[in-house]
């Protein structure tokens, strides 16, 4: 069987390295920079909410079949493997904008469990529709621990090391096949320069209140709150997406935002006491790895310096739906690593 360097430990490279091992490839390697436990506005998924969400558009097929496919993956996990740290939640999605004439604004139901529309009487103040439906939440922390406790169990290796290119990759391993899932490194790695990745800064705030189970969210223009409840009496609130701010601190004033926000959208998280009262452990700043034209999933030749074939296959770009297409994506690749052609 084949050999394989994952490049890149975020949630996108250690979903591919275990599916690489649950698919039966027996020598898989993840190699990165920067890998669970640290802590930095380099490496996006420690501070991901995270919702399972999708953030496919109404026409946008191929997403939707990815998060299809990660839908049924985190049902089994809440389902079958409390050391995931995956939970079933109800949620509450609301718009602000007026859909356009003749779409459907309902299509989730394809995705999500429970989809039921909410009476216009019943709406946020300021939104033009909303449902109610049912997903999963998970604490990211955690779930990365159990993806990379997972990849040693099924006799994976992780090592810190980080690269210029990924021809560095293929000489230093000598692999027969190299996934590339290292988000905006894609940017920077001297034979990718993939201009279409950005970075969209996001500031959220962890608060503790434990009496919040369910998720809710306003998807506005250019404004969007949510509160996302993490299992361990911890919530995330948000939020911004913010494509030219690359600030790494905490902005206050943006804080302040956030937690009115929030507060309008759902005053049980204060016990009615108003935004001033939320119980603040954390405020956090990371940058999703964002992409035009979506997911980058595809592959290609290379060689060795010693004439050896080598598959890159790359998989990169998730921007804000990394946990919520994680799976799928990974799917995707195996795919692509049993056809002949390229």
């Amino acid at each position: 069987m084949s050999s394989v360097v994952v490049i890149g430990a975020g949630v996108s490279g250690l979903t591919t390295a275990v599916t690489l091992l649950q698919s039966g490839y027996k020598d898989v390697k993840v190699v990165a920079k920067h890998i669970p436990g640290d802590l930095t506005t380099e490496y996006t998924s420690p501070w991901a909410g995270a919702s399972i969400l999708t953030f496919a558009s109404e026409d946008d097929t191929r997403l939707q079949k990815i998060d299809s496919y990660t839908m049924k993956v985190f049902k089994r996990l809440a389902d079958e493997v409390p050391d995931a740290h995956v939970m079933y939640c109800n949620g509450y999605q609301y718009g602000a904008n007026t859909p356009p004439p003749g779409s459907d604004v309902y299509w989730v139901r394809d995705i999500y469990e429970n989809v039921k529309i909410i009476p216009k009487d019943q709406l946020v103040k300021g939104t033009s529709y909303g449902y109610t439906f049912q997903t999963y939440t998970l604490d990211t922390p955690r779930y990365l621990k159990w993806l990379v406790n997972t990849l040693y169990r099924l006799g994976g290796s992780m090592e810190r090391d980080s690269f210029e290119s990924i021809q560095e990759v293929i000489e230093k391993y000598s692999a027969d096949i190299v996934i590339n899932c290292t988000a905006m490194g894609s940017r920077h790695l001297k034979d990718v320069l993939d201009m279409n990745m950005y970075s969209l800064r996001g500031q959220t705030v962890l608060v503790n209140a434990p009496h919040i189970r369910t998720q809710h969210y306003i998807d506005g223009k250019g404004v969007f709150t949510y509160i996302i409840p993490r299992g361990d009496g911890t919530v995330i609130c948000g939020g911004t997406m913010d494509p030219n701010n690359h600030n790494t601190q905490p902005d206050d004033a943006v804080t302040k935002s956030i937690l009115e926000r929030v507060y309008e959208l759902h005053p049980a998280i204060t016990h009615g006491k108003g935004p001033d009262a939320f119980d603040v452990l954390l405020v956090n700043v990371g940058f999703r790895p964002s992409r035009k034209g979506g997911i980058r999933i595809e592959k290609e030749t290379r060689y060795h310096s010693n004439g050896q074939k080598v598959i890159v296959c790359h998989n990169y770009g998730h921007s804000s739906h990394g946990y919520q297409s994680s799976w799928g994506s990974s799917a995707k690749v195996i795919e692509l690593l049993s056809q002949s052609k390229l």
